[in-house]
């Protein structure tokens, strides 16, 4: 059978390969530690996990939902914009998703024909590249560089890139670095945007994450014209296996994707979208709990890597560390040597792109206890 070149040319999704090899390993009675995949080891609220059960009983929630969403989830995100970030929002100007990643591959073909350019970042979470290709667009990838603080520099950009690209997608927090959006960055990415008519896409799934309640910041602040920002429940409610998400921004883009949405699925299962609801009104409690659990083991982290010699970069967001390959490794080679001779997952840059070599990514995603045996089990490295 022959299948779409473009799905055939596809790299194989790098937490598919480890899990494998994962696997292979605990059959062989080997101890695995994964300090790799973004998968939160908390539990959600109760509250959340109790109106999922109780919604499970209520007559007409197992029907087809609302493809955009219930009306309640809308009028919560709304009020949560507005007190978070002083964006006034309207429910035409809100979409709920099956996760934030739905959303990333459905605005492709929303905004994008085929051969039409995309600005991406790199290194970057792996599923633009990829989503981007699968629907025929050409990625060009804009460096983040430490010098930079991981921020592209908008100038290098070509002019004739520029004038034919059709979207930007920036990702703060960022993930794979940690590196937290600046007012400055926004207001000169903007600005690029509304001259060459771009349209910015922030994936936000990690916005709740961050050092300092006064460092949450929204692409939608100053203006949502041709903007749109991606959210997730995932890892603000550590809710990852729920898939709800959602998407606020510019209403007409809005509204094309939900039209691309309405013809790929039929919406999120509504017991689901009422959990998220009561996340949102009531558990915000949970958002300062889960940051402070990821503060307490980002210096228990980082204060061992120190002591390994392991350098990192002091990111301003989300549970992960973006840690320098020890000099006289490669970054596969040595990612490879902890998982076959210390027993550790840590995920190789190369997994987010080519200016992801040299680097790896160490999630924050187990107990203090656990991080503290794992990270100790690391070598120590020369200074030089």
């Amino acid at each position: 059978m022959k299948i779409n070149n473009r799905i055939a040319n596809l790299p194989q999704y790098h937490f598919n390969e480890i899990d494998i090899l994962k696997d292979k390993l605990k059959k062989q009675g080997r101890e695995v530690i994964d300090i790799g995949i973004g998968d939160p080891d908390l539990e959600p609220p109760k509250e959340v996990n109790e109106t999922l059960i109780e919604a499970l009983s209520y007559k007409g929630y197992h029907n087809y939902p609302k493809g955009n969403g219930i009306a309640k989830l809308k009028q919560a995100i709304i009020k949560d914009y507005k007190l978070n970030y002083g964006v006034d929002l309207t429910e035409d100007e809100v979409l709920i998703t099956i996760g934030s990643k739905e959303a990333l591959s459905n605005i492709i073909p929303t905004v994008c024909d085929i051969n039409d350019y995309i600005i991406l970042p790199d290194p970057s979470y792996p599923s633009y590249e990829s989503c981007s290709k699968l629907w025929g667009t050409i990625p060009y990838k804009m460096p983040l560089i430490e010098e930079r603080g991981y921020f592209p520099n908008l100038k290098l950009i070509p002019e004739k890139i520029k004038k034919v690209s059709k979207l930007i997608i920036i990702n703060y927090p960022n993930n794979p670095t940690g590196a937290n959006l600046k007012k400055d960055f926004l207001e000169e990415v903007k600005e690029m945007c509304e001259k060459y008519n771009i349209v910015l896409c922030n994936d936000g799934a990690y916005k709740e994450i961050v050092n300092k309640k006064e460092d949450k910041l929204s692409i939608l602040m100053g203006g949502i014209n041709n903007c749109i920002e991606f959210s997730s429940f995932s890892k603000a409610f550590s809710m990852t296996g729920y898939r709800i998400g959602y998407v606020v921004g510019d209403k007409n883009i809005i509204k094309s994707l939900g039209e691309v949405k309405n013809n790929i699925d039929s919406g999120q299962f509504m017991p689901i979208q009422y959990s998220a609801l009561r996340a949102i009104k009531d558990c915000k409690y949970y958002i300062e709990y889960i940051n402070e659990v990821y503060r307490k083991r980002k210096v228990l982290a980082e204060s061992i890597l120190d002591e390994k010699n392991i350098k990192y970069f002091k990111g301003e967001g989300t549970f992960y560390i973006w840690c320098k390959v020890p000099k006289g490794y490669n970054t596969d080679e040595f990612c490879s040597e902890l998982l076959l001779k210390k027993g550790i997952v840590v995920t190789p840059g190369s997994a987010f792109g080519r200016l992801g070599y040299g680097y790896f990514r160490i999630a924050l995603t187990k107990d203090e206890e656990i991080i503290r045996n794992t990270l100790n089990r690391l070598d120590s490295y020369s200074k030089n």
